[in-house]
Protein backbone atom coordinates (compact mmCIF):
# COMPACT_ATOMS: atom_id res chain seq x y z
CA UNK A 1 0.00 0.00 0.00
CA UNK A 2 1.42 3.34 -0.56
CA UNK A 3 1.45 6.71 0.83
CA UNK A 4 -1.70 7.79 -1.13
CA UNK A 5 -3.68 4.55 -0.35
CA UNK A 6 -2.80 4.55 3.24
CA UNK A 7 -4.09 8.19 3.85
CA UNK A 8 -7.08 7.08 1.94
CA UNK A 9 -7.16 4.19 4.42
CA UNK A 10 -6.89 5.94 7.46
CA UNK A 11 -9.72 8.67 6.69
CA UNK A 12 -11.61 5.26 5.76
CA UNK A 13 -11.23 3.93 9.16
CA UNK A 14 -12.22 7.04 11.38
CA UNK A 15 -15.74 7.02 9.47
CA UNK A 16 -16.08 3.68 9.88
CA UNK A 17 -15.84 3.90 13.50
CA UNK A 18 -17.89 7.12 13.58
CA UNK A 19 -20.52 5.40 12.19
CA UNK A 20 -20.47 2.39 13.91
CA UNK A 21 -20.29 4.98 17.17
CA UNK A 22 -23.16 6.11 16.31
CA UNK A 23 -24.90 2.48 15.36
CA UNK A 24 -23.20 0.87 18.85
CA UNK A 25 -24.77 4.15 20.63
CA UNK A 26 -28.88 3.92 19.44
CA UNK A 27 -28.02 -0.14 21.03
CA UNK A 28 -26.78 1.46 24.50
CA UNK A 29 -29.70 3.89 24.34
CA UNK A 30 -32.27 1.25 22.78
CA UNK A 31 -31.55 -1.34 26.03
CA UNK A 32 -31.55 1.47 28.55
CA UNK A 33 -34.54 2.85 27.36
CA UNK A 34 -36.07 -0.57 27.50
CA UNK A 35 -36.14 -1.11 30.85
CA UNK A 36 -36.73 2.22 31.75
CA UNK A 37 -39.62 3.65 29.35
CA UNK A 38 -42.44 1.88 31.47
CA UNK A 39 -41.38 4.23 34.62
CA UNK A 40 -40.62 7.11 32.46
CA UNK A 41 -42.85 7.63 30.03
CA UNK A 42 -41.05 10.38 28.41
CA UNK A 43 -38.04 8.32 27.63
CA UNK A 44 -40.42 6.96 24.70
CA UNK A 45 -39.98 9.17 22.34
CA UNK A 46 -36.38 8.79 22.81
CA UNK A 47 -36.79 4.90 22.49
CA UNK A 48 -38.63 5.20 19.14
CA UNK A 49 -35.86 7.62 17.98
CA UNK A 50 -32.95 4.68 19.30
CA UNK A 51 -34.87 1.71 17.48
CA UNK A 52 -35.64 3.07 14.14
CA UNK A 53 -32.13 4.45 14.40
CA UNK A 54 -30.61 1.09 14.93
CA UNK A 55 -33.05 -0.65 12.09
CA UNK A 56 -31.78 2.41 9.22
CA UNK A 57 -28.25 2.24 10.72
CA UNK A 58 -28.14 -1.66 10.59
CA UNK A 59 -30.04 -1.86 7.11
CA UNK A 60 -27.74 0.53 5.33
CA UNK A 61 -24.80 -0.91 7.37
CA UNK A 62 -25.65 -4.45 5.54
CA UNK A 63 -25.95 -2.07 2.04
CA UNK A 64 -22.93 -0.53 2.69
CA UNK A 65 -20.88 -3.70 3.66
CA UNK A 66 -22.94 -6.25 0.76
CA UNK A 67 -21.36 -3.90 -1.92
CA UNK A 68 -17.42 -4.82 -1.02
CA UNK A 69 -17.96 -8.39 1.04
CA UNK A 70 -20.55 -10.77 2.11
CA UNK A 71 -21.77 -9.33 5.66
CA UNK A 72 -20.37 -11.38 8.74
CA UNK A 73 -18.98 -13.41 6.32
CA UNK A 74 -21.98 -15.32 5.21
CA UNK A 75 -22.58 -16.23 1.69
CA UNK A 76 -25.81 -13.91 1.29
CA UNK A 77 -26.98 -14.15 -2.32
CA UNK A 78 -26.31 -10.65 -4.07
CA UNK A 79 -23.74 -9.32 -1.66
CA UNK A 80 -20.09 -8.84 -2.07
CA UNK A 81 -21.44 -7.45 -5.03
CA UNK A 82 -18.06 -5.45 -6.68
CA UNK A 83 -15.26 -9.08 -6.05
CA UNK A 84 -18.06 -11.20 -7.66
CA UNK A 85 -19.45 -8.92 -11.19
CA UNK A 86 -16.27 -7.33 -11.32
CA UNK A 87 -15.34 -8.28 -15.43
CA UNK A 88 -19.34 -7.14 -15.55
CA UNK A 89 -18.30 -3.45 -13.92
CA UNK A 90 -15.19 -3.23 -16.24
CA UNK A 91 -17.25 -3.85 -19.26
CA UNK A 92 -19.87 -1.82 -18.20
CA UNK A 93 -18.06 0.79 -17.54
CA UNK A 94 -16.13 0.69 -21.10
CA UNK A 95 -19.10 0.71 -22.40
CA UNK A 96 -20.90 3.32 -20.52
CA UNK A 97 -17.27 5.61 -21.80
CA UNK A 98 -17.40 4.49 -24.91
CA UNK A 99 -21.11 5.71 -25.34
CA UNK A 100 -20.73 9.08 -23.52
CA UNK A 101 -17.65 10.20 -23.67
CA UNK A 102 -15.47 8.88 -26.86
CA UNK A 103 -17.76 10.86 -29.22
CA UNK A 104 -17.36 13.29 -31.78
CA UNK A 105 -20.02 15.45 -29.98
CA UNK A 106 -18.70 15.15 -26.66
CA UNK A 107 -15.36 15.42 -27.39
CA UNK A 108 -15.65 18.70 -30.05
CA UNK A 109 -17.51 20.33 -26.91
CA UNK A 110 -14.63 19.64 -24.64
CA UNK A 111 -12.03 20.33 -27.20
CA UNK A 112 -13.49 23.79 -28.06
CA UNK A 113 -13.72 24.72 -24.09
CA UNK A 114 -10.21 23.62 -24.00
CA UNK A 115 -8.58 25.84 -26.18
CA UNK A 116 -5.12 23.76 -26.67
CA UNK A 117 -3.03 25.60 -28.86
CA UNK A 118 -4.04 28.89 -26.72
CA UNK A 119 -3.22 27.23 -23.56
CA UNK A 120 -0.23 25.29 -25.04
CA UNK A 121 1.18 28.41 -26.38
CA UNK A 122 1.41 30.33 -22.99
CA UNK A 123 2.52 26.83 -21.73
CA UNK A 124 5.37 27.03 -23.97
CA UNK A 125 5.90 30.39 -24.02
CA UNK A 126 7.65 30.01 -20.66
CA UNK A 127 11.51 29.80 -20.86
CA UNK A 128 11.28 26.72 -18.37
CA UNK A 129 8.88 24.74 -20.39
CA UNK A 130 10.70 25.23 -24.01
CA UNK A 131 14.12 24.10 -21.91
CA UNK A 132 12.30 21.18 -21.18
CA UNK A 133 10.69 20.08 -24.31
CA UNK A 134 13.86 21.20 -26.22
CA UNK A 135 15.88 18.83 -23.47
CA UNK A 136 13.50 15.83 -23.68
CA UNK A 137 13.53 16.13 -27.16
CA UNK A 138 17.08 16.59 -27.76
CA UNK A 139 17.53 13.16 -25.80
CA UNK A 140 15.05 11.71 -27.55
CA UNK A 141 16.93 12.64 -31.31
CA UNK A 142 20.31 11.26 -29.75
CA UNK A 143 19.31 8.31 -28.48
CA UNK A 144 17.64 7.59 -32.38
CA UNK A 145 20.42 8.88 -33.70
CA UNK A 146 23.15 6.81 -31.56
CA UNK A 147 21.34 3.76 -32.68
CA UNK A 148 21.99 4.45 -35.86
CA UNK A 149 25.24 3.27 -35.33
CA UNK A 150 23.87 -0.17 -35.25
CA UNK A 151 24.75 -2.49 -38.36
CA UNK A 152 20.97 -3.32 -39.35
CA UNK A 153 19.63 -0.01 -38.89
CA UNK A 154 22.78 1.37 -41.17
CA UNK A 155 22.07 -0.91 -43.20
CA UNK A 156 18.30 -0.22 -43.55
CA UNK A 157 19.03 3.12 -43.95
CA UNK A 158 21.78 3.01 -46.59
CA UNK A 159 19.01 0.91 -48.60
CA UNK A 160 16.54 3.34 -48.42
CA UNK A 161 18.79 6.28 -49.29
CA UNK A 162 20.06 4.16 -52.42
CA UNK A 163 16.28 3.28 -53.11
CA UNK A 164 15.42 6.74 -53.17
CA UNK A 165 18.45 7.75 -55.28
CA UNK A 166 17.04 5.04 -57.78
CA UNK A 167 13.72 6.25 -57.71
CA UNK A 168 14.91 10.43 -58.69
CA UNK A 169 13.96 11.20 -62.17
CA UNK A 170 17.08 12.03 -63.17
CA UNK A 171 15.69 13.90 -66.64
CA UNK A 172 13.56 15.82 -64.83
CA UNK A 173 15.72 17.15 -62.84
CA UNK A 174 18.09 18.12 -64.91
CA UNK A 175 15.34 19.81 -67.03
CA UNK A 176 13.90 21.62 -64.11
CA UNK A 177 17.78 22.72 -63.21
CA UNK A 178 18.30 23.89 -66.60
CA UNK A 179 15.04 25.83 -66.74
CA UNK A 180 15.69 27.36 -63.43
CA UNK A 181 19.43 28.54 -65.32
CA UNK A 182 17.43 29.96 -68.06
CA UNK A 183 14.29 31.89 -66.77
CA UNK A 184 14.81 35.39 -65.49
CA UNK A 185 17.82 37.04 -64.25
CA UNK A 186 19.39 33.99 -63.83
CA UNK A 187 19.49 33.45 -68.30
CA UNK A 188 20.93 37.02 -68.74
CA UNK A 189 23.67 35.69 -65.97
CA UNK A 190 24.70 32.78 -67.68
CA UNK A 191 24.70 34.02 -70.80
CA UNK A 192 26.82 36.97 -69.45
CA UNK A 193 28.96 34.07 -67.84
CA UNK A 194 29.35 32.22 -71.18
CA UNK A 195 30.31 35.72 -72.97
CA UNK A 196 32.80 36.36 -70.04
CA UNK A 197 34.30 32.46 -70.96
CA UNK A 198 34.26 33.52 -74.16
CA UNK A 199 36.44 36.51 -74.16
CA UNK A 200 38.83 34.94 -71.70
CA UNK A 201 39.48 31.75 -73.81
CA UNK A 202 40.24 34.24 -76.98
CA UNK A 203 42.86 36.34 -74.82
CA UNK A 204 43.99 32.51 -73.21
CA UNK A 205 44.37 31.53 -76.32
CA UNK A 206 45.55 34.03 -79.45
CA UNK A 207 48.83 32.29 -79.37
CA UNK A 208 47.39 29.03 -80.77
CA UNK A 209 45.14 31.05 -83.55
CA UNK A 210 48.50 32.79 -84.74
CA UNK A 211 50.03 29.17 -85.10
CA UNK A 212 47.25 27.33 -86.77
CA UNK A 213 46.89 30.62 -89.40
CA UNK A 214 50.82 30.05 -89.93
CA UNK A 215 50.76 26.39 -90.61
CA UNK A 216 47.37 26.39 -93.11
CA UNK A 217 48.80 29.40 -94.83
CA UNK A 218 50.44 28.58 -98.39
CA UNK A 219 54.54 28.44 -97.94
CA UNK A 220 54.59 31.43 -100.87
CA UNK A 221 52.24 33.97 -98.66
CA UNK A 222 54.36 36.32 -96.89
CA UNK A 223 54.34 36.55 -93.19
CA UNK A 224 53.04 39.73 -92.69
CA UNK A 225 49.63 38.90 -94.70
CA UNK A 226 49.56 36.14 -91.93
CA UNK A 227 49.79 38.44 -88.96
CA UNK A 228 47.07 40.95 -90.43
CA UNK A 229 44.34 37.97 -91.28
CA UNK A 230 45.46 37.13 -87.42
CA UNK A 231 44.75 40.53 -86.34
CA UNK A 232 41.29 40.61 -88.40
CA UNK A 233 40.24 37.74 -86.77
CA UNK A 234 40.65 38.31 -83.12
CA UNK A 235 39.72 41.68 -84.05
CA UNK A 236 36.17 40.94 -85.14
CA UNK A 237 35.67 38.09 -82.41
CA UNK A 238 36.62 40.86 -79.46
CA UNK A 239 34.14 43.41 -81.47
CA UNK A 240 31.28 40.54 -81.21
CA UNK A 241 32.16 39.66 -77.64
CA UNK A 242 32.13 42.92 -76.43
CA UNK A 243 29.48 44.39 -78.06
CA UNK A 244 27.29 40.76 -76.65
CA UNK A 245 28.74 41.30 -73.27
CA UNK A 246 27.26 45.27 -73.51
CA UNK A 247 24.01 44.82 -75.19
CA UNK A 248 21.53 42.65 -74.15
CA UNK A 249 19.44 42.31 -76.94
CA UNK A 250 22.36 41.62 -79.36
CA UNK A 251 22.04 38.23 -81.86
CA UNK A 252 24.34 36.50 -80.26
CA UNK A 253 23.11 36.52 -76.30
CA UNK A 254 19.74 35.47 -78.42
CA UNK A 255 21.18 32.99 -80.06
CA UNK A 256 22.72 31.47 -76.71
CA UNK A 257 18.79 32.17 -74.93
CA UNK A 258 17.82 29.87 -78.16
CA UNK A 259 20.42 27.15 -77.42
CA UNK A 260 19.41 27.23 -73.91
CA UNK A 261 15.96 26.72 -74.35
CA UNK A 262 16.60 24.27 -76.77
CA UNK A 263 18.98 22.32 -74.63
CA UNK A 264 16.13 22.02 -71.91
CA UNK A 265 13.57 20.42 -73.98
CA UNK A 266 16.45 18.32 -75.49
CA UNK A 267 16.85 17.13 -71.69
CA UNK A 268 13.54 16.59 -70.45
CA UNK A 269 12.16 14.86 -74.26
CA UNK A 270 14.90 13.40 -75.44
CA UNK A 271 14.50 9.33 -75.44
CA UNK A 272 18.36 8.79 -76.04
CA UNK A 273 19.40 11.29 -73.16
CA UNK A 274 16.87 9.88 -70.83
CA UNK A 275 18.80 6.28 -71.50
CA UNK A 276 22.17 8.39 -71.13
CA UNK A 277 21.28 9.69 -67.77
CA UNK A 278 19.67 6.55 -66.45
CA UNK A 279 22.78 4.74 -66.97
CA UNK A 280 25.08 7.65 -65.85
CA UNK A 281 22.60 7.65 -62.37
CA UNK A 282 23.29 3.91 -62.07
CA UNK A 283 26.89 4.20 -62.23
CA UNK A 284 26.50 7.06 -59.57
CA UNK A 285 25.31 5.03 -57.30
CA UNK A 286 27.67 2.34 -57.87
CA UNK A 287 30.67 4.13 -57.67
CA UNK A 288 32.70 2.92 -54.40
CA UNK A 289 34.27 6.73 -53.73
CA UNK A 290 30.34 7.47 -53.65
CA UNK A 291 29.08 5.74 -50.93
CA UNK A 292 32.25 6.45 -49.29
CA UNK A 293 31.82 9.57 -49.61
CA UNK A 294 28.20 9.21 -48.07
CA UNK A 295 29.16 7.17 -45.05
CA UNK A 296 31.72 9.74 -44.47
CA UNK A 297 29.11 12.39 -44.84
CA UNK A 298 26.62 10.98 -42.52
CA UNK A 299 28.70 10.27 -39.95
CA UNK A 300 30.19 13.62 -39.96
CA UNK A 301 26.56 14.68 -39.33
CA UNK A 302 25.23 12.45 -37.24
CA UNK A 303 28.20 13.16 -34.95
CA UNK A 304 28.20 16.75 -34.81
CA UNK A 305 24.28 16.55 -34.16
CA UNK A 306 24.57 14.25 -31.07
CA UNK A 307 27.27 16.38 -29.78
CA UNK A 308 24.62 19.89 -30.29
CA UNK A 309 21.68 17.90 -29.07
CA UNK A 310 23.81 17.14 -25.75
CA UNK A 311 25.31 20.28 -25.03
CA UNK A 312 22.57 22.60 -23.64
CA UNK A 313 24.75 25.42 -24.60
CA UNK A 314 25.28 24.45 -28.42
CA UNK A 315 23.72 26.99 -30.66
CA UNK A 316 21.29 24.62 -32.07
CA UNK A 317 19.47 23.22 -28.62
CA UNK A 318 19.41 27.09 -28.03
CA UNK A 319 17.96 28.09 -31.14
CA UNK A 320 15.11 25.06 -30.53
CA UNK A 321 14.57 26.58 -27.27
CA UNK A 322 14.14 30.27 -29.01
CA UNK A 323 12.07 28.54 -31.47
CA UNK A 324 9.43 26.86 -29.26
CA UNK A 325 9.62 30.17 -27.08
CA UNK A 326 8.64 32.11 -30.52
CA UNK A 327 6.53 29.70 -31.19
CA UNK A 328 4.72 29.21 -28.51
CA UNK A 329 4.00 33.43 -27.87
CA UNK A 330 2.43 33.53 -31.40
CA UNK A 331 0.18 30.51 -30.46
CA UNK A 332 -0.82 32.76 -27.39
CA UNK A 333 -1.15 36.01 -29.08
CA UNK A 334 -2.33 35.04 -32.42
CA UNK A 335 -5.93 34.05 -32.32
CA UNK A 336 -6.25 33.62 -36.08
CA UNK A 337 -3.43 30.44 -35.71
CA UNK A 338 -5.03 29.46 -32.63
CA UNK A 339 -8.22 28.84 -33.89
CA UNK A 340 -6.52 27.49 -37.30
CA UNK A 341 -4.35 25.23 -35.02
CA UNK A 342 -7.73 24.13 -32.80
CA UNK A 343 -9.50 23.21 -36.13
CA UNK A 344 -6.64 21.04 -36.63
CA UNK A 345 -5.90 19.33 -33.53
CA UNK A 346 -9.76 18.48 -32.96
CA UNK A 347 -9.91 16.71 -36.20
CA UNK A 348 -7.08 14.60 -35.26
CA UNK A 349 -7.88 13.88 -32.29
CA UNK A 350 -11.70 13.01 -33.26
CA UNK A 351 -10.86 10.84 -35.85
CA UNK A 352 -8.08 8.69 -33.51
CA UNK A 353 -11.00 8.50 -31.08
CA UNK A 354 -13.50 7.71 -33.30
CA UNK A 355 -10.64 5.45 -35.06
CA UNK A 356 -10.28 3.42 -31.93
CA UNK A 357 -12.91 4.28 -29.68
CA UNK A 358 -13.17 0.45 -29.60
CA UNK A 359 -9.38 -0.22 -28.42
CA UNK A 360 -9.06 2.77 -26.06
CA UNK A 361 -12.54 1.69 -24.09
CA UNK A 362 -11.43 -2.36 -23.67
CA UNK A 363 -8.45 -0.69 -21.88
CA UNK A 364 -10.58 0.00 -18.98
CA UNK A 365 -12.56 -3.71 -19.56
CA UNK A 366 -9.09 -5.31 -19.88
CA UNK A 367 -7.59 -4.02 -16.68
CA UNK A 368 -10.25 -4.44 -14.84
CA UNK A 369 -10.30 -7.94 -15.44
CA UNK A 370 -6.57 -8.53 -14.38
CA UNK A 371 -7.11 -7.08 -11.28
CA UNK A 372 -7.44 -9.59 -8.14
CA UNK A 373 -11.53 -9.43 -7.07
CA UNK A 374 -10.36 -9.03 -3.62
CA UNK A 375 -7.83 -6.19 -4.25
CA UNK A 376 -10.13 -4.50 -6.64
CA UNK A 377 -12.95 -4.31 -3.79
CA UNK A 378 -10.49 -2.62 -1.57
CA UNK A 379 -9.04 -0.54 -3.93
CA UNK A 380 -12.31 0.87 -4.78
CA UNK A 381 -13.58 0.94 -0.82
CA UNK A 382 -10.45 2.78 -0.45
CA UNK A 383 -11.56 5.89 -2.64
CA UNK A 384 -15.52 5.92 -2.17
CA UNK A 385 -16.02 3.82 1.30
CA UNK A 386 -15.60 7.07 3.22
CA UNK A 387 -18.58 8.82 1.27
CA UNK A 388 -20.59 5.35 2.15
CA UNK A 389 -19.99 6.29 5.20
CA UNK A 390 -22.27 8.46 5.59
CA UNK A 391 -24.92 7.01 4.38
CA UNK A 392 -24.32 4.47 7.47
CA UNK A 393 -24.88 7.88 9.60
CA UNK A 394 -27.53 9.52 7.91
CA UNK A 395 -29.56 6.03 7.46
CA UNK A 396 -29.48 5.72 11.60
CA UNK A 397 -30.01 9.57 12.15
CA UNK A 398 -32.70 10.09 9.39
CA UNK A 399 -34.23 6.39 10.95
CA UNK A 400 -34.48 7.30 13.98
CA UNK A 401 -36.29 10.62 13.04
CA UNK A 402 -38.92 8.46 11.20
CA UNK A 403 -39.11 6.32 14.38
CA UNK A 404 -40.27 9.22 16.71
CA UNK A 405 -42.79 10.83 13.85
CA UNK A 406 -44.44 7.59 13.33
CA UNK A 407 -44.26 7.13 17.43
CA UNK A 408 -46.06 10.33 18.05
CA UNK A 409 -48.42 10.22 15.07
CA UNK A 410 -49.48 6.98 16.90
CA UNK A 411 -49.68 8.41 20.16
CA UNK A 412 -51.71 11.51 19.38
CA UNK A 413 -54.08 9.60 16.75
CA UNK A 414 -54.64 7.22 19.77
CA UNK A 415 -55.17 9.61 22.39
Amino acid sequence: MNEVEAGLAHRLQKMRWIATGLLALMAIVFVVTSFWRQDWPLLNPIWAFSEAALIGGLADWFAVTALFRHPLGLPIPHTAIVPNRKNQIGRSLASFVAEHFLVRSALEAELSRLNLAHSFGQWIAKPANAHSIARDSSRAVGWILSSAESGPLRAAITASLRDLGRSMPTQQLLAALVDVLTSGSHAEELVDSLVDYGREQLNSHKHLIRDRIRERSPWWLPKFVDEEIFDQIVTELERILGEASEDKEHPARAALRARLVKLKDSIANDPDFMARSEALRGDFLRHPAVASFGRDVWDRVRTYLIDSLNDADSDLRRGFERELSTAGQTLAQDSAIAEELNAWLTEIIVYLVETYSEQISSIISTTISRWDADATSRRIELHIGRDLQFIRINGTLVGGLVGVVLYLSWTFAGA
